[in-house]
């Protein structure tokens, strides 16, 4: 088995498993798996950040300024203004999603890569809605997401038939990458449908979206004679322990507030992340980083 296969199909029983074993763990697990193993994949942003812009007016100094600066912005928006801070970061979200679907196919942004990036926001949600209602409690009313509520559900219930039939005919072409590509998206499939919205979230997050990303990176690896980059794993944690400030304004111990607190850190980290990030296979593939 492929080995992205064989990382989302683990993905999936795990969490399908602690689900059914430890269901009050389960989403405490997806969510420790999203700051842990997601935050990281964009740690490589600086280099890529160089890459793209090095040789033009804007300085090291200034591109490390102008990133956490966004951080920063972002991140406060959310905690400030959180409807404005939510809408703001899914919809910058669901662009940098489909563009990431596009790294293990075609270049272009086609459509199946729009389908699964943007469902895999709208499926977790849409799909189990009362669960999703009590993560965005803090972003959102419950009276504006009670009226909101049925119109993502709707949504989700038509793109469910849609993305199986993308997969069943994905999965009957003759090229393994289609092949292999087909397999995994049933598998998020799978666990968008079956898996609470956090661990179904962490499926495709983990296993597809920051695997590919790290993927198209993959030469920044070889700078290491461990692997692994010093920079990479220093970013890494700097960005995991970020979520600490937040502590002044969330309760680390609800669930509920722990995530309204991830989401702003990872918004903000999202938003100069897709900037930095667009055409990242064609600057790393045309960079001798």
């Amino acid at each position: 088995m492929e080995r992205g296969t064989l990382l989302v199909a683990l993905l999936l029983g795990g969490l399908l498993t602690t689900q059914g074993v430890f269901p009050a763990w389960s989403e405490w697990a997806a969510l420790g798996l999203v700051i842990i193993a997601g935050i990281p994949h964009g740690s490589f942003d600086l280099r890529v950040a160089e890459a793209k812009w090095s040789g033009g007016a804007i300085s090291k100094k200034l591109i490390v300024s102008l990133y956490v600066g966004s951080v920063l912005a972002m991140s406060g928006l959310c905690v400030m203004l959180p409807p404005v801070g939510l809408a703001l970061f899914l919809g910058i979200s669901a662009l940098h999603f489909v563009e990431g679907e596009g790294y293990g196919g075609s270049r272009a942004l086609n459509i199946k890569a729009s389908l699964f990036g943007i469902s895999a926001i709208l499926l977790p949600i849409g799909l189990h809605p009362v669960e999703s209602g009590e993560y965005v409690g803090y972003f959102l009313s419950s009276e504006l997401y009670g009226e909101l509520s049925p119109f993502i559900s709707g949504a989700a219930m038509v793109t469910v038939p849609i993305l199986c039939g993308v997969v069943l005919f994905d999965s009957l072409q003759k090229t393994p990458g289609v092949k292999q590509n087909a397999f995994q998206r049933a598998l998020c499939l799978v666990g968008w449908v079956t898996l609470s919205p956090l661990a179904g979230f962490a499926v495709w997050f983990i296993g597809r979206h920051s695997r590919l990303h790290l993927e198209a990176c993959r030469e920044m690896f070889k700078s290491s004679r461990f692997g692994v980059p010093f920079d990479f794993i220093l970013i890494s944690a700097l960005a995991i322990i970020g979520l600490s400030p937040f502590a002044l304004w969330f309760d680390f111990t609800d669930i509920n507030q722990l995530f309204a607190a991830s989401i702003s850190l990872i918004a903000g980290l999202t938003f100069p992340h897709i900037f930095v990030a667009h055409g990242l296979r064609e600057v790393v593939e045309g960079e001798k980083l």
